[in-house]
Formats: structure tokens, C-alpha cells, sequence
């Protein structure tokens, strides 16, 4: 798909606040910095075989998990959430 109809598309996939996840859920930049994080240690890991590395990396995900939209719940919550909330405005 070229590159303006990819914009016409979805205009909004990225901003300020963060990104569109496959389920309309946005999701923030600290979210994906922390995926980021976790797998840069993973490679580390696979260079540097200690134990540290795998348990920074275990902390991420969790991390990861808890400020993902929807939380513990998932992002298909939180879009049915923010659906629910714009159906009543």
C-alpha cells in the first residue's frame, strides 16, 4: 500500500499519547518503550549468560503488562471500555 493511502487509512495511528493497537486500544509510549527494553536484555542474555539479565526481563513484562491498556484485563477490554464511554457522550 503506498504511503498516502496508508495515511488516509488510519490518520490517527500515531500520536502524542501513543499508539493504535489492533483492537483500537491506544496504547502509551512507556509501553513500548519497556518492550523495547525487554528485548534489548534478551539480547544481552544471549551474549551474557547470567541470571540478573533474565530476571530484568521478567520485571519488564510484568511492567509491561500492568500499564498495557486494559491492564491484567487486556486491550480488548479497554476498547470496549472507551466504546462504551463514547456511545454515552
Amino acid at each position: 500500500m503506498p504511503d498516502p493511502e496508508q495515511r488516509e487509512a488510519r490518520p490517527d495511528c500515531a500520536d502524542r499519547r501513543g499508539m493504535i493497537g489492533p483492537y483500537g486500544a491506544r496504547y502509551s509510549w512507556a509501553y513500548w518503550v519497556v518492550i523495547l527494553a525487554a528485548f534489548a536484555l534478551l539480547v544481552v542474555d544471549i551474549f551474557d549468560d547470567g541470571a540478573l539479565w533474565n530476571y530484568l526481563v521478567i520485571v519488564l513484562v510484568a511492567i509491561a503488562i500492568v500499564i498495557q491498556p486494559g491492564g491484567i484485563r487486556g486491550p480488548r477490554h479497554a476498547a470496549r471500555t472507551e466504546e462504551k464511554r463514547s456511545r454515552r457522550v
